[in-house]
């Protein structure tokens, strides 16, 4: 790798931490292509090409402005891009907690439908709060709820036969803003990690290079 320049050596350092922190990101929070799908979101390619095509241009401009006269700037940025990227994960887990739910496919018979190992079959869907329900939604659930006691709002997307349409109960103006965030949220989590590991790895490649 010396042969191309110190630039490389950091650049191969920061992709082999992101290569683990991704693996760890999937474990936690699931495949970026898991969450694109869920709503009418950019390809899984370009949420993640987008954010990454970015860190790189930073990554070139700190390369050619760091140095060791300074370093406390680009510590300072390093600290700053982590913190982001943390509070990134904790939105993005705190929605994809709120707005995306399994809805249980129940058949005709108001049975739930399992698959060939017997495990309950169910689909992700986007959605919004009871507090935001269109009114005839309301209506509906709380007749659902009087006639069979407490039926949650998950049981009531389920139906009986046919999964109800998310947007048949919120509005398809909140459902997109609930999905764009979702996305813009997962792509800041790549975009500040990058940075994050990146600056980590510039930082120690200046301190070695001043000892």
């Amino acid at each position: 790798m010396d042969k191309y320049g110190p630039f490389a050596n950091i650049a191969a350092i920061a992709l082999a931490l992101v290569a683990l922190f991704s693996m760890l990101l999937v474990k936690m929070l699931g495949s970026v292509k898991k969450w694109t799908w869920l709503t009418d979101s950019p390809p899984p390619f370009l949420v993640k090409a987008g954010p990454q095509a970015l860190a790189i241009a930073l990554m070139v401009a700190a390369y050619l402005t760091a140095a060791r006269s300074n370093q406390g700037w680009f510590i300072a940025a390093a600290i700053v891009c982590g913190l982001l990227c943390l509070i990134s994960i904790i939105r993005f887990d705190r929605d994809r907690r709120t707005h995306v739910v399994g809805v249980p496919l129940v058949g005709s018979n108001g049975q739930p439908l399992v698959d060939g190992k017997g495990r309950p079959l169910v689909k992700n869907v986007v959605i919004g709060t009871e507090s935001n329900l269109s009114e005839p939604a309301k209506t509906h659930l709380s007749e659902a709820r009087k006639e069979k006691g407490g039926v949650s709002l998950v049981r009531f997307m389920s139906g009986y036969g046919d999964i109800n349409n998310p947007e048949d109960l919120w509005e398809r103006n909140l459902l997109a803003r609930i999905g764009t965030r979702l996305t813009t949220t997962l792509m800041a989590i790549i975009l500040f990690a990058v940075l994050t590991l990146f600056l980590a790895a510039l930082l120690v490649d200046i301190t070695q290079r001043a000892t």
